[in-house]
């Protein structure tokens, strides 16, 4: 009777150590896939921030520049200034009257108005009109578009000429002043404006803009 030929295979320990280290294997390329989509939202979200703040800072500074030119028209209120705070905004607002862009109204003003409400910083705008010098004029409707979240609070101060920087509180109600006379004080530009976003997570942003060309 012819010798059986020896079979061939692998016994229960092999297998199962086979098992074991594929197991390992899978377990080593989940944690890594893992680090890799976390690094990945990790950049996205810090690429979308510097994005919003860009693009905050870039509005920003072209209302500011936008604004010079009006203080030349004699309006009624100033081209830049402080609005005290209302209920649930944590710090004064700045109101600007500036020209309207050529795709909006062309040799109009806009009045614009930056504030931070519920931890957003937001910007509102609303057709000023052509007012003429010295006319009062009531107070339109302004609509309001989210910026920013995250920012806990804001702060704002002015260059005046002859003053120095001050802060927003000490403007918010009045025009820029310095006084010529104790009896006299006479009106300045604002030429200089710094914000500085306090974030959520305790971070200061600050930026400085020149108001005048």
């Amino acid at each position: 009777m012819p010798a059986r030929p020896p079979m061939h295979g692998f016994t229960l320990l092999e297998v199962m150590v086979a098992m074991a280290l594929m197991a390992v294997l899978a377990l080593l390329s989940w944690r890594g896939l893992d680090s890799v989509l976390d690094s990945r939202e990790r950049l996205v979200s810090a690429s979308d921030d510097l994005g919003a703040l860009s693009l905050t800072f870039a509005q920003l500074e072209e209302d500011l520049r936008r604004s010079w030119s009006v203080r030349l028209l004699g309006l009624p209120l100033p081209a830049i200034a402080f609005v005290p705070a209302v209920p649930g905004e944590g710090a004064p607002r700045l109101r600007l009257l500036r020209e309207a862009s050529a795709a909006v109204a062309p040799g109009s003003v806009q009045l614009v108005e930056w504030r931070l409400r519920e931890e957003r910083l937001e910007r509102g705008f609303s057709p000023w009109g052509a007012a003429s010098p010295g006319a009062a004029q009531a107070m339109p409707a302004i609509t309001w578009q989210p910026l920013m979240a995250g920012i806990r609070a804001l702060e704002l101060r002015a260059f005046l000429v002859g003053a120095g920087w001050v802060e927003a509180g000490a403007l918010a109600g009045r025009p820029p002043m310095v006084a010529g006379t104790p009896q006299d004080p006479a009106p300045v530009p604002v030429t200089g404006v710094e914000l500085v976003l306090i974030r959520a997570d305790g971070s200061r942003v600050q930026r400085f803009f020149t108001v005048r060309d």
